[in-house]
């Protein structure tokens, strides 16, 4: 059974004192975010991400500077809106008409996006309240994060925004991405394709890292921000944005602190009723504590109470960017399980260990199988089979009969939900065996590849049958990590994933779970 926790009243009551915020600081947070004027707000968050011109203020033509190398980026990257980079000492840079001032820009831009030193950024941001800018993006360091000078800083440029109606992210932020919109407004040259991933990141290193190991298992990206300090718009209000935001379907975070714990829990209590939200929670110790600090200047908070904030709000916490992207996968390509009674079955006697431990540890029921569902194994499986969940196939198990094993496991009462360990016996052992011969390799391993595509379109039908996650993890599917990095990619565009390690497998089942519990009891 999952934990109890206190009241949603009395966490929300004490949230706020236990994430380390002062009152003071609470207000401010309430009057920069999107809370008070939330229709206001996501009309201002479209433009951001959906702009149909850009000013680019600190653009240069030295290929060492991030105002050139960003500006690179958002050109190349095929946006195909007007750049109206600024700069008053350039007249052309990457081939686009530079203009000395904002004010000489001969439009009003939907997004401001803003490279120059800190020193600066207050008395640019009020020309771009002057000439009408709504949205902003401030890629500059150098503020909160490093001290009484950047914290006055900071406190101008909001001030000086939020009397012009202006929002903006960061700053200290490595940049925005809308890959459908062909906005690559960032800092690395990353251009990830469309896809269902939204990521919410107050590190802006931590983005691409998640973008590199979605594009990795054949999965795009929505939109991706590096949200920096949250001077101005918090994560809060990126995730109200992406509620209803069509192209996102899982919502994947990265946070090191709160600028307003209590309104953060509102708004993802309310957001994970309609789209997963998927929380990599960093600083829990006091070493990561004070490197939050000194990274985006967050105060990282009470880690005891996050957790028990994320079970009343539906967030699902994961302890690695590995489990982030792994789960965020699993929510696109499993159903939801009724329960946390899990069958597993093996190809391998210590891969279904491993997965009954982890299982075990995570909180669910490897539950012990029913006579009618053993009764049935009988009829196909080796006399030698142990009679025991996990089921193992003692290497004695292949092809067809396989996937039947699986189906007898998804057909049990019992059971809410299959690992399934060990793919290479669902294959035609005929092609296997060919397959060891060298000089038949290269020739079958698209027949190897067509061949995991059936299974998998077998298993997805099963899946659809019974309503029921099965997932699977296996060793290395083919011969060589290029043909591996097919079949990962094939199986993706089929919305279908497979695992590398059995203990991913029993991680994804077991927030599957959680999610699933969650909906359950807010289903009214």
């Amino acid at each position: 059974m999952a934990t109890e926790f206190a009241p949603v009243s009395l966490c929300c009551y004490n949230i706020d004192r236990f994430l380390n915020q002062t009152p003071q600081a609470q207000t401010q947070a309430r009057k920069n975010s999107l809370g008070n004027r939330p229709a206001e707000g996501i009309t201002n968050l479209r433009l951001m991400f959906e702009p149909r011109s850009v000013a680019f203020i600190g653009a240069s033509a030295d290929l060492r500077k991030w105002g050139y190398r960003i500006l690179s980026n958002l050109k190349n990257g095929g946006f195909q809106g007007k750049i109206y980079p600024v700069n008053p000492n350039s007249r052309e840079i990457l081939g686009l008409e530079v203009y000395p001032k904002v004010a000489d820009i001969p439009e009003i831009p939907d997004l401001a996006v803003i490279v120059v030193p800190p020193s600066s950024v207050p008395q640019v941001m009020g020309q771009c309240v002057a000439k009408g800018i709504k949205t902003g993006l401030v890629i500059t360091a150098g503020f909160a994060e490093i001290g009484t000078e950047g914290e006055r800083l900071q406190e101008e440029m909001v001030e000086i925004a939020s009397n012009g109606g202006m929002r903006f992210v960061g700053p200290n932020s490595n940049g925005i991405i809308n890959p459908a919109g062909k906005l690559y407004c960032q800092m690395p040259p990353l251009f990830p394709s469309p896809g269902p991933f939204a990521v919410v990141s107050q590190s802006g290193n931590v983005v691409g890292t998640i973008i590199r190991l979605a594009a990795a298992n054949g999965f795009g990206c929505a939109k991706c921000i590096s949200s920096g300090n949250e001077a101005n718009l918090h994560a809060e209000d990126y995730i109200q944005y992406l509620a209803g935001d069509q192209q996102t379907k899982v919502i994947l975070c990265y946070i090191e602190g709160f600028k307003d714990g209590t309104r953060f829990f509102e708004t993802a209590k309310e957001v994970s009723k309609k789209k997963p939200i998927v929380i990599l929670k960093a600083g829990d110790t006091p070493a990561g504590a004070i490197a939050a600090r000194s990274h985006t200047a967050s105060l990282a908070g009470s880690g005891d109470v996050f957790e028990a904030m994320c079970k009343q709000s539906g967030v699902i916490r994961v302890r690695s960017l590995d489990e982030l992207v792994d789960t965020g996968i699993a929510l696109l390509c499993h159903p939801l399980p009724r329960g946390r009674r899990v069958g597993i079955i093996t190809a391998g006697g210590g891969w279904g260990v491993l997965a009954a431990d982890a299982c075990a540890r995570l909180g669910l029921d490897v539950v012990p199988l029913p006579a009618e569902t053993i009764d049935e194994l009988d009829k196909f499986l080796p006399f030698w089979w142990n009679r025991g969940n996990p089921v193992d196939l003692v290497a004695g198990t292949f092809g067809d009969a396989v996937v039947r094993s699986v189906e007898t496991l998804l057909r049990c009462p019992v059971v809410d939900g299959v690992i399934m360990l060990g793919l290479i016996p669902a294959l035609p052992p005929e092609q296997l065996a060919r397959a060891a011969k060298q000089e038949e390799r290269e020739r079958l391993r698209e027949v190897l590849l067509e061949s995991v595509v059936q299974v998998f379109d077998k298993l997805k039908e099963l899946t659809a049958k019974y309503a029921k996650p099965l997932i699977v993890a296996s060793e290395p599917l083919a011969f060589g990590a290029t043909m591996a990095r097919k079949v990962t990619h094939i199986l993706a565009e089929r919305n279908a994933v497979c695992y590398d390690m059995p203990h991913q497998a029993a991680v994804a089942m077991a927030n599957l779970a959680r999610y699933g519990e969650y909906l359950r009891q807010n289903s009214g």
